[in-house]
């Protein structure tokens, strides 16, 4: 029987000890909403869907590995971890990793928890 696998889910809280730790933390939102929140520091940013909600997958999981070497953690944060489940889920099926984090609060999560983000210029 093959074991299903699985990607974590972690909150807001739980992101500066995996960044710490050399997890790569990916944004996946529009520049749109980069400016109106800010961003994580150091955070990579690749967005997912436009504004349409249209996405090429296979194109950005290429940009994800040009930017990203696939032996670190990657945790992923949208604005409330509904995106990145569903990008989670297909990262499942596209790639070999098992150390895949989805941030199920989102970049709302990490502003109540008072944590800092820079601002992105237009």
């Amino acid at each position: 029987m093959t074991e299903m696998r699985k990607y974590h889910q972690v909150m807001s809280r739980d992101l500066p000890a995996l960044l710490q730790q050399g997890a790569v933390l990916v944004d996946v939102r529009r520049t749109e909403e980069w400016q109106m929140t800010g961003v994580v520091v150091g955070s990579y940013l690749l967005t997912f869907f436009d504004a349409e909600g249209n996405c090429q997958p296979e194109q950005w999981y290429e940009q994800l590995n040009q930017k990203i070497p696939a032996d670190l953690p990657l945790v992923l944060i949208c604005r409330t971890g509904y995106r990145t489940t569903l990008i989670c889920e297909m990262l499942l099926e596209m790639s070999h990793r098992d150390d895949i984090y989805n941030v199920t609060d989102g970049i709302f999560g990490w502003l109540s928890e008072g944590l800092p983000v820079v601002s992105i210029k237009a």
